[in-house]
């Protein structure tokens, strides 16, 4: 419970749950508000404080457990769980309402592009079956897209698809819309970048009778100092075992959820 977390130091505390102490608190004010909201005309209040209640949130996010044992260990039928992490889910969500628009690319900022795939369940048909099946992964994924602001690290853009899909087509495909002067960098799977966009970079790949130059090196090996932060990125939203482990749910909740952590992520950034 929250009352035995008080005495933790912050850092532990962003260690166990995933976020800053202060961060906690203010989303704790939120639902404290959309709570008053939703009992204007009376009701029963929930047995658990606020607190517990965005614990148990981010406990499923976090450890990706059942809400069976969530429920043990809050004192809580596991429906009740469910309810309760659904409705700080939808409350906290509606609240950031973070809008991932390719039109928000403009050509005086720096972008980088990466590509991170979750696991999920394999389906039942063998025809569907192909569609999620990752060759890079040996298994069947869902793919994010993420494009980021260079210095800022903000996420601007994301995208999804299936696990059978290359990098380089799922760019292709949510990208139409999007200025073609914008300065992009991507790795070696985005081949063919330049083509698109003319103010584009992916490290140069060697061939049996074209090996690289000193230059080329220098160059891949700056593109790679560069898009080593969208790799942060990835890694600060699978801190979330719900997007680093084998998604259970259905796989209509897939992109809410991620669009939900890609959020808090920004929402972290801001605060």
């Amino acid at each position: 419970k929250y009352e035995e977390l008080k005495g933790l130091k912050d850092k532990i505390f962003k260690r166990l749950i995933g976020i800053k102490r202060e961060i906690f608190e203010f989303q704790v004010a939120i639902l404290e508000d959309a709570l008053i909201e939703k009992h204007k005309r009376g009701g029963r209040l929930p047995k658990l404080s606020l607190e517990d209640i965005l614990l148990l949130m981010y406990g499923y996010l976090r450890d990706y457990t059942t809400f069976l044992k969530l429920g043990m260990y809050f004192g809580l039928h596991e429906s009740n769980a469910y309810r309760w992490v659904i409705w700080a889910e939808q409350t906290l969500s509606s609240y950031m309402n973070e809008d991932f628009n390719i039109t928000k690319l403009t050509k005086n900022k720096e972008y980088l592009v990466d590509v991170t795939e979750c696991a999920v369940e394999r389906p039942i048909v063998q025809e569907i079956q192909r569609e999620y099946y990752s060759g890079k992964k040996k298994k069947h994924t869902m793919k994010i897209q993420l494009i980021i602001e260079a210095n800022t690290k903000k996420i601007v853009y994301v995208a999804f698809d299936k696990g059978s899909t290359h990098d380089f087509t799922l760019f292709k495909n949510s990208t139409e819309d999007v200025d073609k002067d914008v300065n992009m960098i991507g790795d070696s799977g985005y081949q063919g970048l330049d083509k698109i966009l003319t103010n584009s970079l992916t490290p140069k790949k060697k061939s049996k009778l074209h090996p690289l130059t000193d230059q080329d090196k220098d160059l891949n090996h700056l593109i790679s100092t560069i898009s080593i932060s969208i790799e942060h990125v990835n890694c600060q939203l699978k801190i979330f075992r719900i997007l680093s482990e084998r998604y259970r749910n259905r796989k209509t909740t897939f992109f809410s959820r991620a669009l939900f952590l890609c959020s808090l992520y920004n929402f972290c950034l801001d605060i």
